[in-house]
């Protein structure tokens, strides 16, 4: 096939986001954001919306046939606070909160036991710096 062709197979499955496109258009997902990009620069294609990303990204531009000025993006950024709770609300629904904590207080005790280090090998070869400040 020829560069054309594949214009204009990306141009075909539109309008879509780049993942819808790639789908629609049957075409490598290397090949459809080369093209994309293309098209944009070259004023044959704009963004005529935005839609949120499904799981937690950022949000996907909607690309659409024409030489239109590009939609501004108008939905809210989540905050890391947000961001945080939503995932410790799915980790606990999971069941995978209880594990986390006891994956986290291991190693903090694992951390604080080698801060504390061996008094024979203190002796041996001298305390370490930091046990040197807290005697």
């Amino acid at each position: 096939m020829t560069r054309a062709n594949f214009s204009e197979f990306v141009l075909g499955a539109m309008p879509g986001t780049k993942a819808e496109i790639v789908i629609k258009s049957g075409v490598s997902q290397a090949t459809v954001l080369k093209w994309i990009g293309q098209l944009h620069a070259d004023r044959k294609i704009y963004i005529a919306g935005w839609k949120p990303h499904p799981r937690a990204g950022a949000a996907m531009a909607v690309y659409a046939v024409g030489d239109l000025p590009d939609a501004k993006c108008k939905l809210k950024h989540m905050t890391k606070r947000q961001v945080r709770l939503r995932f410790e609300a799915k980790a606990k629904l999971d069941g995978r909160w209880d594990q986390m904590q006891a994956r986290w207080r291991s190693k903090h005790w694992i951390r604080k036991a080698r801060a504390v280090g061996d008094p024979l090998v203190a002796a041996l070869f001298g305390a370490a710096r930091g046990q040197e400040v807290r005697t």
